[in-house]
């Protein structure tokens, strides 16, 4: 196996994210916040913002080789405004939240094969070591919602 080869898999796979749930949320490739904030400077409503994978690999050989690839998903909304309450910023963040697991349930169907028994090809091989959920408030240009970070090997 390449050395890069799962980050070029999982970066080929997350180009191609969707979630069958939300047909029209199109989920944004970011590099980094300069960027995130760039693209969603002109966006409305919930936005899925996905930072591209980072790989990091290990072994002298091909006996001992391992590799993660790691990346974020954010689920975001403009959920400071003045029309904001906090009953309006729970309910937005709960939202958020489950458009996050809709996410995660998408990611593990994909990795598992979704009780086919065959996992989706570019995940192949692939194994869910890691999601961290950490909420945000004013990112990316005042842009508030969750974030997770997944990590594969």
């Amino acid at each position: 196996m390449k050395r890069l080869q799962r980050l070029a898999r999982v970066t080929d796979y997350l180009h191609r994210f969707r979630l069958p749930s939300c047909p029209d949320i199109v989920p944004i490739m970011t590099v980094n916040q300069e960027n995130a904030t760039s693209q969603l400077a002109r966006a409305a409503g919930e936005q899925l913002l996905i930072a591209l994978p980072e790989g990091s690999s290990g072994g002298r050989d091909s006996d001992t080789f391992d590799e993660q690839v790691s990346f974020a998903i954010f689920a975001l909304s403009k959920v400071n405004g003045p029309a904001r309450t906090s009953e309006s910023a729970q309910a937005a963040y709960g939202h958020l939240l489950a458009l996050l697991d809709a996410c995660l349930d998408q990611l593990v169907l994909d990795l598992t094969g979704g009780g086919t028994g065959q996992p989706c090809t570019p995940l192949m091989g692939l194994e869910l070591t890691k999601a961290d959920v950490v909420p945000e408030y004013s990112v990316f240009g005042g842009w508030s919602g969750y974030y997770m970070e997944i990590v594969l090997e």
